[in-house]
Order: C-alpha cells, then sequence, then structure tokens
C-alpha cells in the first residue's frame, strides 16, 4: 500500500481551520460557550 502524502503541514492545517472558525462559525456560537466543542451538522 502506498505512502499518502499529506496535503497540508499541520502547521498550516491549524491556521485553515483557525480561519474557518473565526470567518464562519464564531458569530453562530453563543457567546457563553467559549473553549467547548462545537458540533456542525
Amino acid at each position: 500500500m502506498a505512502v499518502r502524502q499529506r496535503r497540508y503541514s499541520k502547521e498550516e492545517l491549524a491556521r485553515r481551520g483557525q480561519e474557518h472558525y473565526e470567518s464562519s462559525i464564531r458569530q453562530q456560537v453563543e457567546s457563553g460557550n467559549t473553549d467547548k466543542i462545537v458540533a456542525i451538522p
């Protein structure tokens, strides 16, 4: 089985996830739920 190469480094993946959260998700989360896990259907 061939080893798959990552598309993004761990750091880049974390940066992209944080960017997505800040631009798309944060405004939908209630202010009282800071630092909790959010499930998005």
